[in-house]
């Protein structure tokens, strides 16, 4: 069979009339002259005993030489006794589902599911935010390289048992449960919107076991003692946008480890901000007895942040409601709860328990004195401290160490 017969010049030359005329370059290539002025390629075949006839495009914009490397894969596909046409249609059609591939990012899956979720259960906003908050600290940045914007396509079962898996060598079991529960959510909603095709991963998901937690495994104030955790922790308390008071109250607890009480009911007339001290009434504390606490640097910063905000003359974390009472005592474990910190990982009053572990794992080489330690947190402490802690000898020990502790908080984020 002879093929590429043609030369350029009688394919530049073929003219326009108003009936067809056509140029053969053999194996099934023919240009074909149209009333319509126009010249085009065409391509006849015989497949299964049937007549085929395609199109390669009109001529100039598809030259000889084009039209030839068309003809020529259509017969390469033939001796393999591949129909052309219907192998077209297969490839547009596997790029058309791998470019749309590309679009199921993990993070629009769970964005698309958790908003259809929150309207067919009528959940709260907080609700919502605690869900995408423990995706993302446990599931989102465990999927490297990509992260949250890695396809689901490219999620094994394997993997996220390996993520679960950390997880439960961690002892959060709470926060297993709660992820694990998510996981499958999704990738059931997934599945039936059509995006993945196999049902498996939430299905053996579903069947998986894992450490649960027991009622002895519970503690009453919970904290994160990790120092890759206490920076994840203080990154999310820095970049907290569901409330500007809220992070307030967020940094003055992580930074005084002082109790919610003190810290909600805290009036700007208490902060002496030339001596940067905090003079707690004793209304407010649990012995009973004024607390005199010296404010770091870096706090003294922070609520004069605040303070120029002019939000409130009085309290200095007013109710957003009532600007003349104080929020509410649970409004920094809600915080900690929405940015994905289970109650079994971090609570408001567990950071009392996160300041006291890191000085004592510091207590040598920066001389952290543990009696003082004592006094920041306004723990009874027994010989001469606890009678004369006014004095400025001991306000100056005190002072050291809250300094120390807030440049350590800082550093982790440099």
């Amino acid at each position: 069979m002879a093929i590429n017969i043609l030369k350029a010049e009688q394919v530049k030359a073929l003219s326009y009339s108003d009936e067809k005329k056509s140029l053969n370059d053999g194996g099934g290539l023919r240009l074909i002259s149209k009333p319509n002025n126009s010249k085009v390629w065409e391509f006849k075949y015989t497949f299964d005993g049937i007549r085929r006839v395609t199109a390669f495009g009109s001529y100039p914009s598809v030259s000889l030489a084009g039209a030839r490397a068309k003809a020529k894969k259509f017969r390469d596909l033939l001796e393999k006794n591949i129909n052309p046409i219907e192998n077209n249609k297969e490839v547009r059609q596997k790029q058309k589902e791998e470019k749309l591939k590309k679009e199921h990012t993990i993070e629009k899956i769970v964005n698309d599911y958790l908003k259809l979720k929150q309207h067919n259960k009528k959940l709260k906003d907080i609700t919502i935010a605690k869900a995408k908050g423990r995706l993302e600290n446990h599931f989102y940045n465990e999927l490297t390289p990509y992260k949250n914007k890695t396809i689901i396509h490219n999620i094994t079962f394997d993997k996220i048992v390996t993520l679960l898996k950390k997880i439960e060598d961690e002892n959060k079991l709470e926060t297993l449960f709660r992820v694990k529960i998510l996981i499958i959510e999704i990738f059931k909603y997934a599945y039936t919107e059509g995006i993945i095709k196999d049902a498996e991963i939430f299905a053996k998901l579903e069947l998986k076991n894992f450490k649960t937690q027991s009622k002895d495994d519970r503690r009453n104030n919970p904290t994160l003692t990790k120092q890759d955790d206490i920076k994840r922790l203080y990154s999310e308390i820095s970049n907290y946008k569901y409330g500007v008071l809220t992070k307030y109250a967020l940094l003055m607890s992580i930074h005084t480890a002082q109790r919610q009480g003190s810290i909600i009911t805290a009036k700007w007339c208490d902060i002496n901000f030339d001596d940067k001290v905090w003079i707690i009434p004793a209304t407010q504390m649990k012995m009973k007895k004024e607390h005199i606490l010296p404010l770091s640097d870096k706090l003294v910063e922070m609520l004069k942040e605040l303070q120029a905000m002019g939000i409130s003359d009085n309290y200095l974390f007013p109710n957003t409601q009532h600007l003349n009472t104080h929020m509410s005592n649970n409004t920094v474990n809600h915080a900690l709860r929405k940015m994905g910190f289970t109650k079994e990982e971090q609570t408001a009053h567990g950071m009392r328990a996160m300041f006291k572990t890191v000085c004592k794992e510091n207590q040598e080489e920066h001389n952290l004195k543990n009696e003082f330690v004592e006094r920041v947190l306004a723990h009874k402490t027994a010989g001469n401290v606890e009678e004369a802690y006014n004095r400025a000898d001991n306000l100056k020990e005190m002072r050291f160490i809250v300094s120390w502790y807030s440049d350590y908080l800082d550093n982790l984020m440099k």
